[in-house]
């Protein structure tokens, strides 16, 4: 189940001033995450699970109660007032970097105080934001502040120098962390106008390629995040490449988290070629067991259904909701999903699920027929094992609702035939658990003693599968049977083994 969720991290640097250094900051490696982080969507009956699933994501934008959109509308208000870029340092910034039109060394002062002045608050915002002391209110206005400051530096010291590269980075720097930090999304936008002026001049920087992915990633413009991944990348091998120092070597997971970050990227972009391609490129850099897993995972994710990604979505976030209890709701989304699957293999699993789903929503019966169905018709080896591993947990939860509808038969409806079916089924088919299903068969069939013995020594072959207790009933059924057919021996033999069970472990005294 697909739940990796990219962590892109934009650290603060101070650069130093008259210095041709950029701000280089390389994507986090992304990391699956558990189940619950999965967004879980509701697929109506007759709605396309894509449709459904975008629709809801505009619902997540767009839908929040009123104090929310007062509190979203004053925000948004401040950050126009305090991130608010003039449009005289727009045309500053679209301004050439050529240091050929040179400024005069009286402005070139001036920046580089106006720029120390900037350094000095993200100083301060990294110390504030460290600290443990504070409680999340004061630290969210610290915070503000902080990088308000450092903003009207940084944009003070543009106006007076508007050649310095190393100050439009530390400028879209901060504008990415208001947008992060203080909830500002308009800053997003501010900072990938400039880090797209800086990346056009300065294509050797894999850092402001990033960086510009970074926030195209943030603002789910995921065709550009990819596209802006993939230069980071080519542009950091050509600095190694290129580089005059011997023996400069590419650093593999430089480039693995380079490729990961692309290939997510292209997954929401539902590009499953590309994703492919450079998920494949991202496990030639894996340089530990963990890597080469998440990739061998997102690329089986990416080819559960012939790369349909908008199914893979929609079934993890299904399985999520019906992990929450909301089966019901989760067996109409499986229902709905089934005939937009274009593999035969995608829509087996989407049974089984939807059998779970059913089974728990009390319709026992249905999800018995749907796993039998699915059972018989999945190809097989001569011992009933399935050909296809990955469908050995169909025939287990085959078996174990075959078992439970046996047991509620046997106990609740007082109908021991219906229940001696079930049992009955539940052995004829290759599972670990069908030694259960087979003791309480010959349990039940105790009057006729030689059809019992059958049974229990059929659980007998597979006891591991046994718990301790159960184990010992089963000796127990057997003491009972042989002694009744007059099998002396056999009736001590299966007596040793209870009592050995019945023992408690020999514990030495110190």
């Amino acid at each position: 189940m697909r739940t990796s969720i990219l962590c892109l991290v934009l650290g603060v640097a101070l650069i130093g001033c008259g210095s041709s250094a950029t701000v280089s900051t390389a994507p986090v490696t992304p990391s699956p995450a558990p189940a619950t982080s999965a967004r879980t969507v509701f697929v109506p009956p007759g709605v396309d699970s894509s449709a459904a699933y975008h629709a809801d994501s505009l619902a997540e934008e767009s839908f929040v109660p009123l104090d929310q959109q007062e509190e979203a509308a004053a925000r948004a208000e401040e950050g126009r007032t305090l991130t608010g870029v003039s449009d005289t340092l727009w045309q500053y910034l679209e301004m050439s970097s050529d240091t050929s039109q040179s400024v005069s060394q009286a402005r070139e002062n001036d920046a580089v105080r106006a720029f120390n002045r900037g350094a000095q608050a993200l100083v301060e915002y990294q110390e504030i934001t460290q600290a443990a002391e504070l409680d999340s209110t004061q630290l969210v206005q610290m915070q503000a502040q902080l990088l308000d400051r450092a903003q009207q530096a940084f944009e003070e010291a543009i106006q007076l120098n508007p050649y310095d590269d190393p100050t439009r980075g530390a400028l879209a720097q901060v504008y990415t962390l208001q947008a992060r930090r203080l909830g500002r999304q308009e800053a997003y936008q501010r900072s990938i106008d400039i880090l797209e002026k800086l990346t056009r001049l300065r294509q050797d920087q894999p850092g402001l390629f990033s960086a510009l992915a970074n926030n195209y990633y943030e603002t789910e413009q995921w065709g550009q995040a990819a596209a802006n991944y993939g230069k980071a990348r080519e542009a950091y091998v050509s600095a190694v490449e290129l580089s005059l120092e011997g023996g400069a070597q590419l650093d593999s997971t430089r480039m693995y988290n380079y490729a990961t970050a692309e290939a997510d990227a292209h997954v929401y972009d539902r590009d499953p070629a590309a994703a492919l391609q450079t998920y494949e490129l991202a496990q030639q850099y894996a340089t530990t067991d963990e890597q080469q897993q998440f990739v061998q995972g997102e690329i089986a994710w990416v080819n559960w259904d012939d790369g349909n990604i908008d199914a893979s979505f929609a079934r993890d976030s299904l399985a999520a909701l019906a992990g929450q209890g909301q089966h019901a709701a989760a067996a109409q989304g499986f229902r709905a999903l089934k005939p937009q699957l274009r593999t035969p293999s995608a829509r087996d699993e989407i049974d089984w699920r939807l059998a779970q789903a059913e089974y728990q929503n009390d319709k026992q019966d249905q999800a018995a027929s749907r796993l039998q169905a699915l059972v018989q018709r999945t190809e097989t080896d001569s011992t009933g094992v399935p050909a296809d591993s990955t469908y050995q947990r169909y025939f287990d939860d085959y078996v174990t609702i075959c078992y439970n509808l046996g047991q509620r038969y046997r106990n609740e409806e007082r109908d021991l035939r219906t229940a001696l079916k079930y049992f009955e089924q539940a052995t004829r088919v290759a599972s670990s658990r069908r030694a259960l299903a087979a003791l309480e068969a010959g349990k039940l069939l105790r009057n006729n003693v030689r059809r019992s013995v059958e049974y229990l020594e059929m659980a007998l072959e597979e006891r591991e599968a046994l718990s301790v207790d159960d184990q010992r009933d089963l000796y127990r059924q057997l003491v009972d049977r042989h002694r009744r057919l007059g099998n002396r021996q056999e009736a001590l033999t299966y007596r040793d083994r209870f009592r050995a069970l019945a023992q408690p472990p020999n514990v030495n005294n110190q």
